[in-house]
């Protein structure tokens, strides 16, 4: 179907497109972000710190529960940056004691492996092998592996503003927005270069009528199956933004087994929406944490550090400690240069949004400027 809000599969395409780019957005950030070094000189100045020959298992970092080896970083300083590595394998020591994945989270973030590899495999014609080897991954054991990090990452960063936001928020937001899921099918009759919006609507209403006459809303979508588009649709209050405003509305209106008995009108034409079912509200509880993540984006608006701010907290919490005195260095310059920057973000902010195209382009270069500054002087997660 050509309705891109309204299709399953343009749905999709857009949900992981929009889920990459934040995959990679953030693994710029967390992992490869020390970008204008010279590659060599990282090399030889981490080749000092670990002590090359002689590895050994020498703690370098510690931590409450845990520790990180001259052994395992020089082992995996191949596949990132190397001073950011030993960052990510305290995080990822930390989290996996503070987070054990359900197979349902497992299968769910397997799932999103398998769109993303796929979708770039049908629209963009790469292979898995060239997907992996372009992001940093040289498996896709890798790829799972960095997702459920990623994945562990985000549950702490919801633990964190759920200190920052106000209950009383989180209840109000609850309260006033929260409803079950609603099952929907829906005819639409296109407006097109072949089709006027009048015709479009002289055919909803012929449609219409029949169902009034008692014709079943499936025997009708059969019966004009060459001028219409049918398909089913299902949402909730976190997901109907990817759908048109009146589509939504109206179906807020249907109880089950109800159509609406007038044409919604949407930029794509006419629907006739039936309802299939609608769900209880959920409990607070079940969606507590897409409240908190929802609520969270005005946090991220106002400090695009935050979830930096968040890890270092929970570091700071877990009590790490480095065990070499340039990597400590390092790190209190990288800690004091993110809290140093946070004043930058509104500027930014401000020039992103108010400036024409030429020079937005020029913001986000200057922006990426800034972030390559914080990774630089010290380690990213």
């Amino acid at each position: 179907m050509e309705n891109e809000n309204l299709t399953e599969e343009n749905k999709e395409k857009k949900k992981i497109k929009t889920n990459l780019k934040e995959i990679v957005k953030k693994k710029e950030i967390w992992i490869s972000g020390i970008v204008g070094l010279i590659l060599g000189a990282v090399l030889i100045y981490v080749l000092g710190i670990l002590g090359i020959p002689g590895l050994g298992h020498e703690t370098i970092i510690s931590f409450k529960g845990g520790k990180v080896t001259k052994n395992e970083a020089y082992n995996e300083m191949n596949k990132y940056y190397p001073i950011t590595y030993m960052l990510e394998l305290a995080d990822k020591s930390i989290l996996d004691g503070m987070y054990k994945l359900t197979d349902e989270q497992n299968k769910e973030i397997n799932e999103q492996v398998d769109s993303i590899l796929n979708m770039y495999q049908t629209y963009y014609g790469y292979t898995e092998e060239q997907f992996l080897e372009e992001n940093g991954f040289k498996t896709k054991d890798e790829f799972i592996d960095y997702m459920q990090l990623d994945y562990k990452r985000n549950l702490y960063c919801i633990d964190y503003f759920k200190t920052l936001i106000p209950e009383e928020d989180i209840n109000n937001y609850y309260n006033d927005n929260v409803y079950g899921k609603i099952n929907t099918k829906h005819i639409l009759v296109q407006v097109s270069d072949d089709t006027t919006d009048k015709q479009a609507l002289a055919t909803a209403n012929e449609i219409l009528a029949k169902l009034k006459e008692g014709k079943s809303f499936d025997d009708v979508a059969n019966e004009y199956k060459d001028k219409v588009k049918t398909e089913n649709v299902d949402f909730d209050n976190f997901t109907e933004s990817s759908l048109a405003e009146n589509y939504v509305k109206a179906s807020k209106e249907l109880e089950k087994d109800e159509y609406t008995t007038e044409a919604v009108k949407t930029d794509y034409g006419y629907h006739i929406i039936y309802c299939i079912d609608k769900a209880d509200k959920p409990s607070l509880e079940s969606v507590e944490n897409d409240i908190v993540e929802l609520l969270g984006k005005d946090l991220e608006a106002k400090d695009q550090y935050i979830r930096y701010k968040a890890l270092i907290k929970l570091r700071e919490d877990k009590n790490m400690k480095f065990k070499n005195k340039d990597l400590e260095e390092e790190y209190k310059e990288y800690c004091n240069q993110v809290n140093v920057d946070e004043n930058t973000t509104a500027t930014n902010t401000t020039a992103d949004t108010t400036e024409d195209n030429n020079t937005t382009t020029d913001t986000t270069t200057d922006n990426n400027t800034t972030t390559n500054n914080v990774t630089n002087t010290a380690t990213t997660e």
